[in-house]
């Protein structure tokens, strides 16, 4: 037996780590009263600003401040 970490994305839950995992492999689903942060999407800003700016947009996302779309 082999414990995964994930969350729930609000429809399906999502294992961070998928290499313990077969197609079709049964497994068991504890739900914690503990919180992931919610994951943000960046990839529909691919292309339009360098990689340190995006960095910097990805860390400031992590830390939760306010990113401004006119900042970069």
């Amino acid at each position: 037996m082999t414990a995964l970490h994930g969350y729930f994305d609000g429809r399906v839950c999502v294992p961070q780590s998928t290499e313990a995992l077969r197609p079709h492999q049964k497994v068991i689903i504890t739900v914690l009263d503990e919180f992931a942060p919610p994951r943000r999407d960046l990839k529909k800003y691919v292309g339009k600003v360098s990689r340190e700016d995006s960095d910097a947009v990805a860390k400031a996302v992590e830390e939760g401040r306010k990113v401004d779309a006119n900042a970069w």
